[in-house]
C-alpha cells in the first residue's frame, strides 16, 4: 500500500492536533507537525514530505516567507502546498497562488472537503512525479523505434487526463452541480469544435481542457458560489477572480497553453466588455471563445441558486442575441445550425 507524509505547520499546536486526527484516519497518510518556519526547515528534508499543510500567520517566519524559501531550494520547491487561514480576503488568496501554493481552505473548514484536497493533490504529486520519469525515459530513448515513442505518448495523454479529473474532483466540495456542468461543457465544446472541422487531436484537446474553465472556483468561498440573489460590486469582483486564480493553478502545473487560455480567458466578449482582461475579437483565443458559448449555453439550461432554468428556445435566443457583443459571430452560426445536438448532450445528463 502507497503511503504519503504530510507535514503540518501551525503556530498553534491545538490546529496541528486536529490536523493529524483527521489526517491520520487513513492508514496511507503519515503525519508530523512543528509550530513554526525554523523548524518547518529542520525537520522537512528528513522528513520528505509529500504535501504540506501551512498556516500563513504566524510569528517569526510567515506562511508567505516560509513557501518562498522552499521554491528557491531545488530539492523542496516542487512539493505542494496548501495554505489553510481564517483570511477569507480574495487579495491573500491571489497573493498565495502568486507564491505557489496548490491550494487555499478558509478556516474553519468541512472535514470531507480538506480531506477532498489533500487527496487530490497527493494524486496530482503522484501523476506529475510519473510525468517526469515518462519524459525523462523518453529523453533518454531518442534513438528508439517510432512505435515506442507513439506508446509513451498515449501514455501522457492519459495522464493528463488523469490530472485533469483529479483537478475536477476539488471542485465537487464547492458547487454539487460542478461535476456534470463541467463534462457537459467538455462535450458542448467537443461538438463545436468538431463542427468547425478541426482536426481530431485538436478537438479532443478542446475536450479535455474545457472541463478545466472554472478550475480557479476553488478559491472562491463556498458562501458566495451558493449566494441567492444578485451580486454586490464586491463580490461580483472577487468572483471575477477565479479566472486569474484558475490561470495560476494551471501555470503552475506545467500544463499546456490551451488549457491556460481556456481558464484565463472564458469569459472575455468579442465586443471587449468581458473580463478580466478587455480582449475583444480575435484577441480572444479560439478555444476560450469556444468554450464561452458552451459555458453560457449550459448555464442557461441549468437551475442556479441565483436563477431558475431557462428551456432549449430561451436559451438559443439569449445566445443568438450575443452574435457579435458578448459571442463570436461565426461560432454562433455553427451553434445555431448544430443546437439540437447540443441539447440532446444536455438531455443525455438529466
Amino acid at each position: 500500500m502507497k503511503s504519503y507524509r504530510i507535514l503540518i505547520v501551525d503556530d498553534l499546536q491545538e490546529n496541528c492536533d486536529i490536523l493529524e486526527a483527521m489526517l491520520g484516519k487513513n492508514p496511507e497518510y503519515r503525519t508530523l507537525s512543528v509550530n513554526d518556519g525554523m523548524s518547518t526547515m529542520l525537520v522537512i528534508k528528513d522528513f520528505k514530505p509529500d504535501l504540506i499543510l501551512l498556516d500563513i500567520m504566524m510569528p517569526g517566519m510567515s506562511g508567505f516567507q516560509l513557501i518562498d524559501i522552499l521554491k528557491k531550494e531545488k530539492s523542496l520547491r516542487d512539493i505542494p502546498v496548501i495554505f489553510i487561514s481564517a483570511i477569507q480576503d480574495v487579495e491573500k488568496k491571489v497573493e498565495a497562488f502568486d507564491h505557489g501554493v496548490v491550494d487555499y481552505i478558509t478556516k474553519p473548514f468541512f472535514m470531507n472537503e480538506l480531506l477532498g484536497r489533500v487527496k487530490t493533490h497527493l494524486s496530482l504529486k503522484t501523476l506529475r512525479d510519473d510525468l517526469k520519469s515518462q519524459n525523462l525515459l523518453l529523453e533518454d530513448r531518442e534513438a528508439l523505434l517510432q512505435k515506442i515513442i507513439i506508446e509513451k505518448t498515449e501514455q501522457l495523454e492519459n495522464m493528463t487526463l488523469s490530472i485533469v479529473s483529479a483537478l475536477e474532483g476539488a471542485n465537487f466540495y464547492n458547487d454539487n452541480d460542478t461535476g456534470t456542468h463541467i463534462r457537459r461543457v467538455s462535450d458542448y465544446s467537443t461538438l463545436l469544435a468538431e463542427k468547425m472541422g478541426f482536426e481530431k487531436s485538436l478537438v479532443k484537446k478542446i475536450g479535455i481542457y474545457a472541463s478545466l474553465h472554472d478550475v480557479g472556483k476553488v478559491g472562491i468561498s463556498d458562501s458566495l458560489l451558493k449566494k441567492k440573489g444578485i451580486y454586490s460590486p464586491e463580490e461580483r469582483q472577487e468572483m471575477q477572480e477565479h479566472v486569474r486564480i484558475g490561470y495560476k493553478i494551471l501555470n503552475s502545473s506545467g500544463i499546456e497553453d490551451m488549457a491556460r487560455n481556456i481558464a484565463y480567458y472564458h469569459h472575455e466578449h468579442w465586443d471587449g466588455k468581458g473580463y478580466v482582461n478587455g480582449l475583444k475579437g480575435e484577441e480572444i483565443p479560439l478555444e476560450a471563445r469556444i468554450v464561452s458559448i458552451a459555458d453560457v449555453y449550459d448555464a442557461l439550461l441549468s437551475k442556479r441558486s441565483y436563477k431558475e432554468a431557462y428551456d432549449d428556445k430561451k436559451a438559443i435566443e439569449i445566445i443568438t442575441n450575443g452574435a457579435g457583443s458578448q459571442f463570436d459571430p461565426d461560432l454562433v452560426d455553427i451553434f445555431l445550425v448544430h443546437h439540437k445536438e447540443l441539447y440532446d448532450i444536455y438531455k443525455g445528463y438529466q
